[in-house]
């Protein structure tokens, strides 16, 4: 067997840059004590890093989960180069192999060559870094072309230079350096790792039994909402990936967030009738496990499904004759005002069949 060839600069920085930072630590704290102020720069430096992964390299450039105004491509592309992931070019070529490939052999981090590799093993070695680039849209864009052809001095201005200058301004470049650089960016590169490595391990295949990929909370809270990753390999094109208002996804409120100022536009998502129709899919492969059968399954989700849809139908057709209503009421107004009535009464019923639907299959699931 071929042994394979290190790919040095990565390996190095991977292993340097927690090493110094382990060193210089001391010696800070020693000379400086604890300060709150380079702390809470630190944390907010580090909470941005990680939103400029999740929201940009990940969810708007990788996947096209929604469109950005100019001014978010550019700070995402900024913040995100300090986080020393790679180019913004290079990190979602990979990343999108990693869809199209996953589990197999043409997956860069492959969780079948083990965890360490998949979680950061894989990045030293030529053979899985060195992938030839395909991403044909964003070679097209001029901002990350840019950053892509400039990334180191972008990366060492943004990762290094500006954390030095801002503790620095408040009395300790030493402190800037070393906990909003060097702690900084080990930090957010581990939790970012542990998408492709945790999220292949442990967890729930909610919406796929077929794919590695879990949805763990514990990640969701590491990488403000990466962690729901059954869900995301599941239905990659979908700017969320915590779809519960109780999902752990601040990623997902900073797209949203972006929209409402106008920063971001075309938020896409799929249709709550699809999610359910690949949940129960997954959840019937461990029902037939235990026995029940299969014709009756399939019944019971056609049922479930027919009510959610009929849910989605009514909601629409009442939302829109609420706004008929509004021009014609004083021409019609007993006529609308019973047909208001009569859709209220028709999607009480709609939730009340999808209720008893999910109840059955809840019980069934319980039995297991």
């Amino acid at each position: 067997m071929t042994k394979k060839q290190i790919e040095w600069p990565v390996a190095l920085f991977l292993t340097l840059n927690p090493l110094i930072t382990l060193i210089l630590m001391p010696i800070y704290f020693y000379t400086h004590g604890f300060e709150w102020g380079i702390a809470l720069f630190a944390l907010i430096f580090a909470a941005a890093t990680n939103l400029s992964i999740t929201a940009g390299y990940h969810r708007l450039f990788s996947h096209k989960s929604y469109d950005a105004h100019p001014i978010a491509k550019a700070l995402f592309l900024l913040v995100g180069a300090s986080a020393f992931q790679g180019s913004c070019l290079k990190w979602s070529s990979d990343h999108r192999r990693h869809h199209t490939h996953i589990d197999g052999e043409k997956d860069p981090y492959n969780i079948n060559e083990g965890f360490w590799y998949a979680h950061m093993g894989w990045m030293f070695f030529k053979e899985s870094v060195d992938q030839k680039i395909h991403a044909p849209d964003l070679e097209k864009d001029w901002m990350v072309k840019f950053q892509d052809k400039y990334y180191a001095p972008i990366a060492i201005l943004t990762g290094f230079g500006i954390p030095t200058l801002i503790g620095w301004m408040m009395g300790s470049a030493l402190g800037g350096l070393v906990i909003g650089g060097g702690l900084r960016i080990f930090l957010t590169q581990q939790s970012t790792f542990f998408v492709n490595s945790l999220c292949h391990t442990l967890g729930k295949q909610t919406y796929s039994k077929e794919i590695s990929a879990r949805d763990s909370w514990f990640v969701a809270v590491l990488t403000h909402g990466e962690g729901y990753h059954n869900f995301h390999h599941k239905f990659q094109i979908d700017y969320r990936n915590g779809i519960k208002w109780y999902h752990w996804d601040p990623t997902k409120w900073v797209i949203k967030t972006l929209n409402m100022m106008g920063l971001a536009t075309k938020l896409r998502q799929i249709s709550n009738v699809e999610i359910l129709k690949a949940r129960l899919q997954a959840e019937s492969a461990e029902l037939k496990k235990v026995g029940f059968a299969e014709e009756h399954l399939h019944a019971m989700k056609e049922k479930i499904i027919e009510a959610q849809s009929k849910i989605k139908k009514l909601r629409d057709d009442y939302e829109q004759f609420k706004l008929d209503a509004v021009k014609k009421r004083e021409e019609l107004k007993e006529a609308y005002d019973h047909k208001l009535v009569q859709l209220k009464h028709d999607m009480e019923v709609a939730h009340l069949e999808f209720q008893v639907g999910m109840k059955l299959w809840k019980m069934h699931l319980r039995s297991i």
